[in-house]
């Protein structure tokens, strides 16, 4: 039997696979919807520690650290995003 943190960690992966799909659907990715990206991770740390999912946290945590998103970290973003969602 699987780990219970095991399965939390997948259903929350498959979840941020579907919210990362929804956020390139039009191939970019706004102001509110990096932050609502950046939320969604805060309230789910298990997904942590994949790189794929640190790579995006390192783009995001660059994007509030100065609190804009600018045209390199939105093609960033739209880049791994649409990696990661499949």
């Amino acid at each position: 039997m699987l780990d219970e943190s095991i399965m939390r960690r997948s259903d929350a992966l498959q979840e941020m696979m579907r919210l990362a799909r929804s956020i390139v659907l039009d191939g970019e990715v706004t102001d509110m919807e990096a932050k609502v990206f950046h939320a969604w991770i805060e309230r789910n740390p298990d997904v942590k520690g994949i790189v794929a999912v640190d790579e995006i946290i390192g783009i995001l945590t660059n994007v509030f650290a100065d609190g804009r998103l600018n045209d390199t970290e939105r093609t960033q973003l739209v880049t791994l995003l649409e990696e990661f969602g499949g």
